[in-house]
């Protein structure tokens, strides 16, 4: 059985239309299910939780946007459903590497229930799905307990699993089904064992664990929610999350 929650936000008038046209296609499909709407004081994973306990429910759908995953996706991980996504509004960088249209024609992409397994990031035991950025970053990383990196100057940090940026000037998706995460340290030019790009000096390191310990506090972004402090545990979990992709999707398996 399928799962759809309604985020908060795409309860209001200006989505009511769309809304109404998924809930047809749903219908035609064959697909329709039960539907959870989000509120403010209303917690998205004990909600998801307590419904998969019950049983029967095989497919957890977020209605809304990156933001939406963000808030469920810890349950739905450790519930081992498959997850889908039918994106609304803005922000939804996601649904685009995962090949997923926004509006009505998300709902034949989970009708095709084309799955693909992934890996899942962790931070200080919370699970991420994109990736973790840290805009100013001068911290020691202890790379699988083998090595030590610490850089020269402050510069940037990002940890990709399933993201798309820039690498070498050029646009690249990571690959969310090897494993390893990819952390790409960025310095300004004048440090040394760096690569140097445009006036920034660039490494990346293929890891599947590291930690970072900072005197001071910093402040990382998990899948956009920040996090602040001085000790940062960030792991994979490898070919842990069920997906639902088109077949336009943006990474290899």
């Amino acid at each position: 059985m399928y799962y759809y929650i309604y985020d908060d936000f795409i309860q209001d008038k200006r989505f009511e239309k769309d809304l109404q046209e998924v809930e047809n296609r749903l219908t035609d499909l064959g697909i329709a299910g039960r539907i959870a709407r989000l509120a403010l004081f209303r917690d998205a994973e004990e909600m998801v939780r307590d419904e998969v306990s019950r049983g029967g429910i095989s497919t957890v759908v977020i209605v809304g946007n990156d933001e939406s995953v963000r808030k469920v996706l810890n349950v739905i991980t450790e519930s081992h459903v498959v997850f889908g996504m039918i994106p609304l509004g803005s922000k939804n960088s996601l649904a685009e590497i995962l090949g997923v249209p926004v509006g009505v024609a998300a709902c034949d992409i989970l009708s095709a229930r084309i799955i693909e397994t992934i890996d899942v990031g962790t931070i200080n035991g919370r699970r991420f799905m994109t990736g973790v950025s840290i805009p100013n970053f001068s911290a020691e990383i202890s790379c699988e307990d083998r090595f030590r990196v610490y850089p020269q100057s402050e510069g940037s940090l990002e940890v990709w699993n399933l993201s798309r940026g820039y690498m070498n000037q050029t646009e690249i998706i990571s690959n969310p089904c090897d494993g390893k995460l990819e952390a790409i340290i960025r310095t300004k030019t004048g440090g040394r064992g760096w690569l140097r790009r445009g006036g920034h000096q660039e490494s990346v390191l293929p890891l599947s664990s590291f930690a970072i310990r900072s005197k001071d506090p910093i402040v990382a972004y998990a899948d956009g929610t920040e996090m602040t402090g001085t000790r940062f545990d960030i792991g994979v979990e490898p070919m842990t999350l069920q997906v639902i992709t088109g077949r336009n999707r943006q990474f290899c398996s």
